[in-house]
């Protein structure tokens, strides 16, 4: 069975992580994008990306919160092109290195017990290339515990993608 919760408008975000739908995290994306937050008791990846063949949706964006990280990453890959971009918010250990030529941005939390303590350089080189994005008191769960910062980081590098690395205003996020 898969849940569908969709919020906002705009460019549209398929989210995949358990808990997300409906939380503080994805209400603040959803002022900038049309989020649709997934959660399915099978493989949430190929869920995804039938749903969005099935929605005819040409360019998506796909964020995988926790978990949701091999799933948004299975997902753009079964979609190709269409996947606009790739965010993964406190996802797991690194994964082996994997091809996708899709724009990637990882979050994670400066504080997050489950990121080797080269967490940076490990993920530039199983997503390379790979934008890493450090989030202060973030924890394991950037997208619960930091809402906002989480929302502002996400939300830059969805929309800009590649030209991400050039700040368009200030770099300091601040606290929630």
């Amino acid at each position: 069975m898969t849940s569908v919760v969709e919020m906002g408008a705009g460019p549209p975000v398929v989210a995949l992580g358990a808990s997300f739908a409906g939380s503080d995290a994805h209400r603040l994306l959803a002022a900038r994008f049309r989020v649709i937050a997934m959660e399915t008791d099978g493989d949430a990846g190929a869920a995804a990306a039938q749903w969005v063949t099935d929605a005819g949706l040409e360019q998506v964006g796909f964020l995988g919160v926790g978990a949701g990280g091999t799933d948004a990453l299975a997902a753009a890959v079964e979609v190709g092109e269409r996947a606009r971009c790739v965010v993964l918010a406190s996802p797991g250990p690194p994964p082996d290195p994997q091809v996708l030529r899709t724009p990637k941005a990882v979050l994670i939390g400066t504080d997050d017990p489950a990121q080797p303590p080269d967490a940076v350089s490990a993920w530039r080189a199983a997503l390379a290339p790979c934008h890493v994005v450090l989030i202060y008191e973030g924890g394991g769960d950037v997208a619960a515990i930091r809402p906002r910062a989480f929302a502002e980081a996400a939300g830059d590098f969805l929309d800009r993608q590649g030209r991400f690395g050039f700040a368009s205003k200030s770099v300091a996020v601040e606290p929630d």
